[in-house]
């Protein structure tokens, strides 16, 4: 996709946007995976699936780059995640701070939920190519919302 396809582009940080936000409509094969993904949020908070609204943009780092330490707890997010899609070999682990440090090695088809108040960052692409993931937030409402 060209950049004008993109519907937003957020957290420019050392010359990379670190969020890609693209419709979906416009991924016609992203539409199982954000279903599925959904329903895996459903059950890990035991919440029925209607109830969950969440928000999600594509992670594209390409080699040398890496990801800040943060956290998602900005608004009423009650869960956070990954998806990996494409992950090369060396490609920045997912570091998780807690009360200890949990690095996590990506593997495309990986998801990984996580609290949204947890600080993470990811370690630097040491790979020769572009790793690409789905980051998402998702919050709990009413249907009637």
């Amino acid at each position: 996709m060209n950049e004008d396809q993109y519907q937003r582009m957020s957290h420019l940080i050392k010359g990379r946007y670190e969020n890609i936000y693209i419709n979906s409509d416009d991924i016609s094969a992203l539409q199982a995976l954000l279903i599925q993904i959904k329903r895996e949020i459903s059950s890990y908070i035991n919440v029925q699936t209607e109830s969950i609204k969440f928000g999600f943009w594509f992670n594209a780092m390409q080699p040398e780059q890496s990801t800040s330490r943060h956290c998602h707890d900005d608004f009423d997010e009650v869960l956070s995640g990954v998806y990996y899609i494409k992950v090369p070999e060396n490609s920045g682990d997912l570091i998780l701070y807690a009360n200890d440090t949990c690095t996590i090695k990506p593997e495309e088809g990986l998801l990984v939920l996580f609290s949204p108040a947890l600080e993470h960052e990811v370690l630097k692409n040491e790979s020769q190519e572009m790793r690409l993931s789905i980051g998402f937030n998702a919050c709990i409402y009413s249907p009637s919302d």
